[in-house]
């Protein structure tokens, strides 16, 4: 029989804020077999680890990812 894998999505987002290293080291230390996360580039071409095009749902901040500059996120 095969066995089901488990994945963190976003690390474990249900315990800690989605795309944290907080939420991947629980994902770690709740024996996930795996994390899924989101990467995104900014205009000026860093990346950056958010699920959204924007910051607004996940930050007290808002805009376009895109149209930033990290410094100003």
């Amino acid at each position: 029989m095969e066995q089901t894998l488990v994945w963190a999505h976003r690390g474990a987002s249900g315990y800690a804020p989605e795309n944290t290293m907080a939420a991947f080291e629980k994902a770690v230390e709740m024996e996930a077999d795996g994390i899924e996360s989101d990467v995104q580039m900014t205009k000026d071409g860093e990346l950056v680890v958010i699920h959204d095009e924007t910051i607004g749902r996940v930050s007290d901040g808002g805009g376009a990812l895109f149209r930033g500059v990290p410094g100003k996120l």
